[in-house]
């Protein structure tokens, strides 16, 4: 397209649209192949193994809404993969669209019972252990995304789609480090959930440290990418590091409801978290502020993990250190 522009005189403005074109293409299709084509394979093989009829689409719209129901009650997954089942049995076979009452309603319930448990928040100190927890299995990539997911407030598309020239660092008047991401980048023709154009400054310097120097690592690497894992391998990394902690705060969703919730029991206004977090609507942003919640899981937290969140908390360049190193000598030296 633009060797068209140089040597055809085609306008410029439509050579831009085309790459563009491509580049949302290719991001569709990254989403097809990670989530949507496995979570209609799944789909076909469990509705075999059950002999479920799937000759109509009756049959297929009744056999969707039973997948969802086993997904929801049964193995107490995440709302996501219902979403992805329904989505990628759309995109899959188009021909259904507008021809799935019963799976339709199906989703519907299981987001207004709220039964997946992803609309609870995690606590700052659960946070801070898992943190830990993934840096003493070697884990940088991992405990990175936990940070930035929950200060940042960052989404799984947001991350993953996260390149290195959209990470900026500079310093702020007061001399601070400064770091901040652009999301969906318009240019590249990628969007957030709620719009393109769109970006943070991560909050605590602590993690902007961390976050610019693993930056320029990955730079002197070579990289394009900040980050080489995928959603659901982090979905499966962040579940265990809860099992060696002994504890369950739900799928990594619980960052972004986290780091709302911390913000408004700060005393933050509505409005900083709803800008912060990039939400379109007030309404949006109320399922994320449930302070209780977060009172509620430190009280059930195990006595060990409430202080290794806490120890971490109150120095956490220096814990950091002793997740990396694998110390574990008393902290009084």
């Amino acid at each position: 397209a633009w060797r068209r522009v140089a040597t055809a005189g085609m306008p410029a403005g439509r050579a831009e649209g085309g790459v563009n074109l491509l580049h949302v293409h290719s991001v569709q299709d990254a989403t097809a192949v990670d989530a949507y084509l496995p979570a209609v394979s799944a789909f076909l093989r469990e509705s075999r193994s059950r002999g479920w009829r799937l000759d109509t689409m009756a049959e297929r719209d009744a056999a969707l809404a039973d997948m969802i129901a086993i997904l929801c009650y049964m193995e107490n997954a995440g709302i996501q993969r219902g979403r992805n089942l329904l989505s990628g049995f759309l995109y899959v076979y188009p021909e259904h669209s507008g021809h799935l009452p019963e799976a339709d309603r199906a989703l519907k319930a299981w987001e207004r019972f709220g039964t997946s448990g992803e609309r609870d928040p995690i606590c700052e100190e659960a946070w801070a252990a898992l943190t830990v927890a993934a840096l003493r299995g070697e884990d940088e990539q991992g405990a990175l995304i936990n940070g930035l997911s929950l200060d940042c407030l960052l989404r799984g598309q947001d991350w993953s789609r996260l390149r290195l020239s959209d990470v900026s660092a500079s310093a702020a008047r007061s001399g601070s480090l400064e770091v901040a991401l652009r999301l969906g980048v318009r240019a590249r023709g990628e969007r957030t959930k709620t719009g393109a154009g769109q970006g943070v400054v991560v909050e605590r310097p602590w993690l902007a440290a961390w976050f610019r120097d693993y930056c320029d690592r990955r730079r002197a690497q070579g990289k394009i990418f900040v980050f080489d894992l995928k959603t659901y391998e982090f979905r499966s990394r962040f579940a265990t590091w809860q099992g060696r902690l002994r504890i369950a705060v739900g799928t990594p969703h619980v960052l972004r409801h986290g780091g709302a919730a911390l913000m408004i029991a700060r005393g933050d206004e509505r409005k900083k978290v709803k800008v912060r977090g990039r939400w379109g609507k007030d309404k949006s942003l109320d399922r994320y502020t449930k302070t209780h919640l977060l009172t509620a899981q430190r009280a059930t937290l195990p006595q060990d993990v409430l202080a290794l969140g806490r120890a971490f908390l109150a120095d956490p360049i220096a814990e950091l250190i002793r997740a990396r190193q694998k110390l574990l000598a008393p902290r009084d030296g």
